[in-house]
C-alpha cells in the first residue's frame, strides 16, 4: 500500500529550539543583489486600504488578528498586515510567532516569510538562518519560490552561489508528477520562473551540472504542461536526457486532464525505461477525470504498472462509492492488486458506512488482504473509543502490521478509559516490550 500521508504542513514548521544551523553561506554582501524595484510586488496594497498609508482598521500585529473570529477571515488580515509592512518591520513580527501555538505558528509563518521574500528576500534568508536554527530549513522553501515569483534571476543568482544552505529541499519525497515533495532549489526556481519566461527557465536550467540541471528543467516543463502539454512534450524531446527523468511524469499527468489518447501515444513513443511511470501518473489523473476509462487501460496492464494503476483506480472509486469500489478490487484484482488496494479503499469506507465495512472485513479469510483492510479500518475508524476493535486487530497474521494496529487501537482507548486500557496493555502478549513501552510513554504514562 502506497505511504498516504500528507508531508506538505510539516514543511511549515517553525520557531523550533534546535539549535542546528544548516549551510551558513558565508558570502560576501558584494555578491547580494537586492532584486530591482520593478520585479518587487509593485502592488502592496492591502484590502480595503487606499492611497500609500496604513488604513486605521489594518492590525498591527498577530495579537491584533488572534481574537477575530472566522479562520478565512484572520487569514485576510494576516495577508493585510504582512502585505503592508515596510521591509524594516518583518524581523520583529517573524519574533512573535514564536510564542503561538502550533497550528497558529504554520499559518502565519507560511504567509510572514511569502510576503517577507518578495520585498527583502536577503533578511529573510538571514533570518531564517541566523534566528530558527533547525526550522529554518522548512521556511526555505517558501522564501525561495516568492523570491523567484519576483525576481527570478535574482533567486537563481543566490542559490547557485549557497547551494548548501537549501541541501534540505528535496528530501520529503516526491509528489504525483514530480510535483509538491521532493523539489529541489533548482526546481522551484525554474518553475516560477517558467509562469513569467518559460524560454528563460530552461535557458538557465542548461547552464546548470547534475541533478539541478535536470531538476530545474523539470520544474520548467511541468509548467508549460500545464498550459500545453504537447509544447512541452516538444520541449522535452528538443532537451533529451538532459530533460529529467521526472519531467516525463510532470508532462504525462498533464497531458492526461486534457487528451487521453494523445497522452498515450506519446507516452508509447517514450524510452521504454520511461513508459510505466509515466503511463502511472497519467493513470492517476485520468481516474479522476474519467474513471471508467481509467478502470478498462488499468486491467490491461501488468506487473507493477497494474498494481500501481489498479490502486490509483481504486482509491478515485471509493471516494465515490467505497461498497462499489471494493466489488471492483475483489472481481478484477489477482492477489497483489487486492492487497494494494483494498487498504486504499477501506479508507473511505470506514467514513461512509462503518457497519457495512466491518461486515466485510468479516466476510474476508485471513491473509494479506483481510491484513490490509483491518489495518485501515483501525488507522480510519476514530469512533472506537472502548477497545472493541483490538480483537480484530489481533487477529492480523503480519507482525508488523498486528503490532501497529494494536498499538493505535490500544492508544485510542487510553485516551478515553485509562484504567481498562493500561490494564489491556500490560496483560497483552500481542505487543512487544518495545511496542508496549512505546505506546505508554506516547501516552504520558512512565513505563515499570
Amino acid at each position: 500500500m502506497k505511504n498516504t500521508l500528507i508531508t506538505a504542513l510539516s514543511c511549515l514548521i517553525v520557531g523550533s529550539g534546535i539549535g542546528y544551523l544548516v549551510g551558513q553561506s558565508g558570502q560576501a554582501e558584494a555578491e547580494r543583489a537586492e532584486p530591482s524595484s520593478v520585479s518587487r510586488l509593485s502592488a502592496r496594497i492591502p484590502s480595503g486600504a487606499s492611497g500609500g498609508g496604513r488604513a486605521d482598521q489594518t492590525p498591527r500585529s498577530y495579537a491584533d488578528i488572534a481574537a477575530t473570529p472566522g479562520q478565512t477571515a484572520r487569514i485576510q488580515k494576516l495577508i493585510d498586515l504582512y502585505a503592508d509592512l515596510d521591509p524594516s518591520e518583518f524581523k520583529d513580527q517573524a519574533d512573535q510567532l514564536n510564542d503561538l501555538p502550533f497550528s497558529e505558528r504554520i499559518l502565519a509563518s507560511y504567509l510572514l516569510f511569502a510576503s517577507w521574500a518578495e520585498v527583502a528576500p536577503y533578511d529573510a534568508l538571514d533570518h531564517a538562518n541566523s534566528k530558527m536554527g533547525f526550522a529554518g530549513n522548512f521556511v526555505k522553501p517558501t522564501i525561495l519560490q516568492s523570491w523567484a515569483a519576483t525576481d527570478a534571476s535574482g533567486a537563481a543568482n543566490y542559490y547557485e552561489a549557497n547551494k548548501n544552505e537549501f541541501a534540505m529541499m528535496g528530501m520529503m519525497g516526491r509528489g504525483r508528477g514530480g510535483r509538491g515533495g521532493g523539489q529541489t532549489g533548482a526546481a522551484v526556481i525554474s518553475g516560477e520562473w517558467a509562469k513569467q519566461d518559460a524560454e528563460g527557465a530552461l535557458a538557465w536550467a542548461q547552464t546548470l551540472n547534475g541533478r539541478d540541471k535536470g531538476q530545474a528543467a523539470t520544474g520548467a516543463l511541468a509548467e508549460i504542461a500545464k498550459v500545453d502539454p504537447e509544447a512541452a512534450a516538444a520541449k522535452l524531446a528538443e532537451l533529451g536526457e538532459e530533460g529529467g527523468d521526472r519531467a516525463y511524469r510532470s508532462i504525462a499527468t498533464e497531458w492526461a486532464k486534457k487528451d487521453w489518447d494523445a497522452t498515450e501515444n506519446w507516452i508509447n513513443t517514450l524510452p521504454e525505461d520511461q513508459r510505466d511511470t509515466a503511463m502511472e501518473d497519467a493513470i492517476g489523473s485520468l481516474a479522476v477525470t474519467d474513471i471508467e476509462k481509467a478502470a478498462q487501460k488499468a486491467l490491461t496492464f501488468e506487473g507493477e504498472l497494474r498494481a500501481e494503476a489498479f490502486e490509483d483506480v481504486a482509491q478515485a472509486m471509493a471516494g465515490d462509492d467505497a461498497p462499489e469500489a471494493m466489488s471492483w478490487v475483489m472481481e478484477n484484482g489477482n492477489a497483489v492488486d487486492q492487497q494494494e488496494a483494498v487498504g486504499e479503499v477501506m479508507n473511505s469506507w470506514v467514513g461512509q458506512d462503518r457497519s457495512g465495512a466491518l461486515e466485510w472485513i468479516s466476510s474476508q479469510e485471513n491473509g494479506g488482504v483481510r491484513d490490509e483492510a483491518v489495518q485501515s479500518f483501525i488507522f480510519n475508524d476514530h469512533s472506537q473509543t472502548d477497545g472493541s476493535t483490538l480483537a480484530m486487530a489481533e487477529s492480523i497474521t503480519d507482525e508488523g502490521a498486528r503490532q501497529r494496529a494494536v498499538g493505535v487501537a490500544a492508544f485510542r482507548w487510553l485516551n478515553n478509559d485509562q484504567d481498562s486500557a493500561l490494564e489491556y496493555i500490560r496483560a497483552s502478549d500481542v505487543l512487544d516490550d518495545t511496542g508496549r513501552d512505546r505506546l505508554l510513554r506516547r501516552a504520558g504514562i512512565e513505563t515499570e
